[in-house]
């Protein structure tokens, strides 16, 4: 089972190590809702290593990229990224990632349990275009929080990002560094990119600067807190091969219904001329104590009308959060529903998503 480039240096902050999938992770660090609490009010540190990019080189990566993905990437700048779909000719997402354009490459940020397929399917267009695709051994930190950018500048010097999906390129004690400007939590999250020899400088170098700024580092159990209080859909928990982009909320980040054909793309205009899909993913606020699993049903008296994907007890609600796909007729916020967990029905009401909003 892999482990984590930093294992040492998690295991003297207190690390509880969990197996996710194939990766043996963080899951805390002693106290998950203190690891909560820093992420909302200052600024707490993941290592995110376990989430491996792909690079894409070659003169026809973008013509290549073009014609197969959901979004257009014609009007997209250096140093600026974007968010997009592989999609089935059916309109089904087969995987969702952030795709920034680098000066001679294009970096993919995709979830790590959706790599294998994505690389997959993007070989599968590859036919002869003139393109490389490769994982770099890179390590990657994710810094979360109203401190995180304060943080960061004084580690780093001015930012020159300010806007969802920028970056830009430095280094770091002679590494390489790639920094990413891009919400995971639903606050000002920055990913930190570096070759994996350098990834243990990085981490020191922010604990160093880290003190004046409330740092701590927060493990999965928190992250999970937080993206689902974000709203932020996960490849293989909250969307999957039969889900539609419209149905799961993706298609003002996601969709082009301008850029020509693509795979899918004929199910998104017509869904676009006619406005109908079958469900639709939405969050709910459930009374009491126990927490729905993935698959629990969701109820509007006698009638089945949804299912769970996500849930966690909330700390910024005080109560039991979850997003769950939904029919139309009750996707409305303040609806009142019944969800059965462990076959006792609990009473819930639909919400709008996020649950958690940045103020700014």
């Amino acid at each position: 089972m892999p482990t984590p480039l930093l294992r040492a240096q998690h295991q003297q902050r207190g690390a509880r190590f969990v197996p996710y999938g194939e990766w043996e992770l963080p899951s805390d660090y002693g106290d998950a809702l203190s690891e909560y609490q820093a992420v909302r009010r200052k600024v707490g540190v993941a290592d995110l290593s376990h989430q491996f990019p792909f690079l894409i080189t070659g003169k026809d990566r973008i013509p290549f990229l073009q014609n197969i993905i959901s979004n257009d990437l014609t009007p997209l700048q250096q140093g600026k990224g974007l968010y997009a779909t592989l999609l089935t000719a059916k309109g089904r997402v087969l995987s969702d990632f952030h795709l920034y354009l680098l000066p001679e490459a294009l970096l993919i940020d995709v979830e790590w349990t959706n790599a294998k397929k994505t690389l997959d399917q993007l070989m599968r267009f590859k036919f002869r275009s003139q393109i490389k695709i490769e994982s770099p051994a890179w390590g990657r930190l994710l810094v979360s929080g109203p401190e995180a950018r304060p943080l960061l500048e004084a580690l780093l010097g001015p930012l020159p990002i300010h806007e969802e999906k920028s970056f830009f390129q430095s280094e770091r004690d002679g590494a390489a560094l790639l920094c990413v400007k891009q919400s995971t939590t639903g606050g000002e999250d920055y990913h930190l990119y570096v070759p994996a020899e350098g990834l243990e400088k990085l981490w020191e170098g922010l604990f160093s600067a880290g003190g004046a700024f409330g740092l701590q580092p927060f493990g999965q159990t928190a992250l999970e807190i937080l993206r689902i209080e974000a709203g932020k859909p996960r490849y293989g928990i909250d969307i999957d091969e039969h889900i539609i982009p419209i149905e799961a909320g993706l298609e003002k980040e996601a969709i082009s219904y301008t850029k020509g054909c693509y795979p899918g793309q004929e199910v998104m205009a017509r869904i676009q001329t006619y406005g109908h899909v079958n469900k639709q993913l939405m969050g709910l606020t459930i009374e009491g104590s126990d927490l729905p699993k993935r698959e629990d049903k969701i109820f509007q008296g006698e009638k089945e009308l949804g299912w769970i994907t996500s849930a966690t007890w909330s700390p910024s609600a005080g109560k039991i959060v979850a997003m769950g796909y939904v029919r139309p007729q009750i996707a409305i916020p303040g609806t009142e529903v019944e969800v059965e967990i462990a076959q006792t029905r609990k009473t819930a009401q639909v919400s709008a998503l996020p649950f958690y909003r940045l103020v700014p």
